[in-house]
């Protein structure tokens, strides 16, 4: 089994914590870094938002309304030409100039179902934004995090232009649009649309992997910086702890260890371990307490020596008290034997007895008569046994013959 010390719990103590926070620092960091990447994200996408849909305005309420005015009268009907005449063109080719300028990576697109350039045509998930926008009024706004082939992008997908009537010209039937516009597109996408009617949405995707890294590469920058204040001051305090605390400690052990080993010591005070006021009164304590122990100590070995002493007397005493009664008890054995043996023979009838001088029968306590040989067997051992002597067998065979003579005559 491992033994567990002091240094052992601190070191591990410091060693978790030190673990946790810089668990704790790493996570945060990133946190708030990823935080703020998608913040910016969400910046950069509104801004891009605001800028290309400002085009769009532009377009449709100062540029074509003029130039159509200009143009109608000089050009011919089929002359079309998207530069000037289509502001999603228009944001499109600034969208390209401005990543080929800028090397920018984010992606913006116009998505409309049916769009006239399939460039510009909606994919699954901006198909289901512009059915849900369409139904919906009060959504304009869809946000989300994808991952695409692998890599994250903010994604942010809002409602676009509303059809107006300078542009039905060229979204109202293929017959009143310019000819050489039907000739590039054919006649089939981007027709039949209606004053008024939602026909795109803009969709945004800002790259996050880039940023994603760069919070990565800033948080573990500023971990380890953190983490090494963290380590320098965590040693600085265990080294601190293990000075002011632990090595007095363990002096103080060692002196518990050497009064263990040698009682002699118990008693003896230990020095101050530590300026810390804690140890102090620790000190102090341990002092009291070797004193009052060695002053128990002492007094009981006089007492454990006063009482051994009267224990022996006591014994003493005890065993002459045993000796003495066994030595009656011995006595008082041969006394009941002796006893019982005269008790064997004490039934001995003694003194006056009061018997009839005719039948001999005598009289008993209770004023009664007994017979001779039933009284002495009652309060005797004496048994009898009945007989007749000669003199009264004579006087019996007498009594017989006269009786007998007397019936003769008779």
């Amino acid at each position: 089994m491992l033994r567990t010390t002091t240094r052992k719990m601190f070191a591990s103590l410091y060693l978790f914590s030190f673990l946790v926070v810089a668990a704790a620092i790493i996570f945060t960091v990133n946190y708030q870094q990823r935080a703020q990447a998608l913040v910016e994200a969400q910046e950069k996408a509104r801004l891009i938002l605001d800028h290309n849909l400002a085009i769009h305005s532009y377009f449709s309420n100062q540029l074509k309304p003029r130039l159509f005015n200009l143009t109608d009268k000089n050009l011919p009907e089929e002359y079309f030409d998207p530069v000037w005449m289509s502001s999603t063109y228009a944001v499109r080719e600034i969208d390209l100039y401005n990543k080929a300028f800028s090397k920018s990576d984010f992606y913006y697109k116009e998505c409309a179902i049916n769009a006239r350039s399939p460039r510009n045509e909606a994919d699954p998930v901006e198909r289901a934004f512009l059915e849900e926008i369409s139904k919906d009024p009060s959504v304009s706004v869809k946000s989300s995090i994808r991952e695409i082939d692998g890599k994250p992008f903010f994604v942010v997908m809002r409602r676009g232009e509303s059809m107006e009537k300078s542009c039905l010209r060229c979204h109202s039937t293929p017959a009143a649009a310019p000819a050489d516009m039907v000739a590039s597109y054919g006649p089939e996408r981007s027709f039949s649309r209606e004053d008024g009617e939602l026909v795109s949405a803009i969709s945004i995707r800002i790259p996050l992997q880039e940023a994603y890294a760069n919070a990565n590469k800033l948080s573990l920058k500023l971990s380890l910086l953190l983490l090494a204040i963290l380590g320098v001051s965590s040693a600085a305090e265990f080294l601190a702890m293990h000075r002011m605390l632990l090595n007095p400690l363990t002096d103080l052990r060692d002196r518990t260890d050497a009064i263990l080993r040698d009682e002699s010591k118990l008693g003896q005070d230990i020095p101050e371990l530590s300026r810390a006021e804690e140890l102090k009164e620790l000190t102090v304590t341990f002092n009291n307490l070797s004193r009052h122990l060695r002053r128990e100590k002492d007094g009981l070995v006089e007492q454990v020596k006063e009482r051994t002493a009267e224990l022996e007397s006591a014994n003493k005493a005890l065993e002459e008290d045993v000796r003495v009664r066994e030595q009656i008890q011995l006595e008082l054995a041969a006394k009941v034997a002796q006893l019982q043996e005269a008790l064997a023979k004490v039934r001995t009838l003694e003194g006056i007895l009061p018997i009839c001088s005719y039948c001999k029968k005598i009289r008993t306590d209770e004023e009664s008569w007994q017979q001779l040989e039933h009284y002495i067997s009652e309060h005797s051992d004496a048994l009898f046994s009945h007989g007749v002597c000669p003199s009264c067998f004579h006087e019996v065979q007498q009594g017989f013959k006269k009786g007998k003579q007397r019936d003769t005559n008779e």
